[in-house]
């Protein structure tokens, strides 16, 4: 894999489809050659932030949820994203799904417009030779 690189899912809003992503996160931080506590890392904040989205979602018309995985900086970034904006509310639902994310990965993020994401990055810090 190289930095041009970009990886699209598209997923049901559907809590069944969860271990698929995190399936395909893991599979693809393997190839990019983290170890293995830094891939059940990116695996458990792939798993935080599509509940987050599929809560967010639940009653809504949307139907599906993209899942975006690239390289970056000698790391990952992998963002969760749909159409739509959260009720701020709901958020603070979240917060301990939001704080384990954040002390799992490197850089994290959530934007509220009129899409919606949750963006987080991991650096590879025990790569496997």
């Amino acid at each position: 894999m190289n930095n041009t690189d970009c990886i699209k899912l598209s997923f049901p809003v559907n809590p069944a489809y969860v271990s698929l992503a995190r399936l395909t996160v893991s599979n693809i931080a393997n190839r990019l050659q983290f170890g293995i506590d830094d891939i059940e890392d990116i695996k458990t904040a792939v798993s935080e932030a599509c509940t987050i989205i599929i809560k967010q979602l639940d009653n809504s018309t949307t139907n599906n949820f993209e899942v975006s995985i690239k390289p970056h900086n000698e790391g990952i970034a992998v963002e969760i994203l749909t159409a739509g904006n959260y009720a701020n509310e709901s958020l603070n639902n979240n917060e301990m799904s939001v704080m384990m994310i954040r002390a799992l990965v490197d850089e994290f993020s959530i934007v509220n417009q009129e899409t919606s994401s949750i963006t987080s990055i991991k650096k590879m810090k025990n790569a496997t030779a």
